[in-house]
């Protein structure tokens, strides 16, 4: 099982606003917290890992179905970071059952905001907002000042016990 922690504007908007119970992620990457992300006129979801703050951007439009586009989303990024395939399949086996929380820890929503500020800030002279790709690309490089200026790539890596760049 694993907690999407959203802020309270994403939980009215996922119609989860009412009494949540309490739950814990049973994932290695522990819960994962949620907030909308708006890049110039488009509306997307951004989620990361509490453990390594890794980033998820997916279209808002897939908020109706977060219960298997979200873990499998979190499984491409793990690929794409080096995660070994047994690792993968076992976090996604974990991330079968899907519940919702409130958020309960400032520094996520402070990353939250500080990854929602760079993607809003992006490249002035593009003319195209990102794609969600390029986004978690360069989110997901990017040093974390409260882990000690880590990537979420390599907390990601340090997670799964895996050092090397693959």
């Amino acid at each position: 099982m694993f907690v999407l922690r959203c802020t309270q504007k994403l939980l009215v908007r996922l119609k989860q606003a009412g009494d949540l119970p309490a739950s814990e992620s049973t994932t290695r990457l522990g819960d994962w917290y949620g907030n909308i992300l708006r890049i110039g006129r488009r509306q997307h979801l951004l989620f990361i890992s509490e453990r390594s703050r890794l980033p998820v951007v997916l279209p808002i439009t897939e908020s109706k179905r977060l219960g298997t586009v979200l873990p499998d989303a979190v499984c491409e990024r793990l690929a794409i970071v080096g995660i070994a395939a047994a690792d993968i399949a076992d976090e996604r086996m974990r991330m079968s059952e899907l519940a919702f929380g409130r958020t309960r820890n400032r520094s996520l929503l402070g990353t939250l905001n500080d990854f929602a500020f760079m993607a809003q800030s992006g490249d002035a002279r593009r003319t195209e907002p990102e794609s969600p790709e390029e986004l978690m690309r360069f989110l997901s490089q990017t040093p974390i000042l409260p882990l000690d200026g880590a990537s979420p790539i390599e907390l990601t890596r340090a997670t799964f016990g895996r050092q090397s760049v693959p």
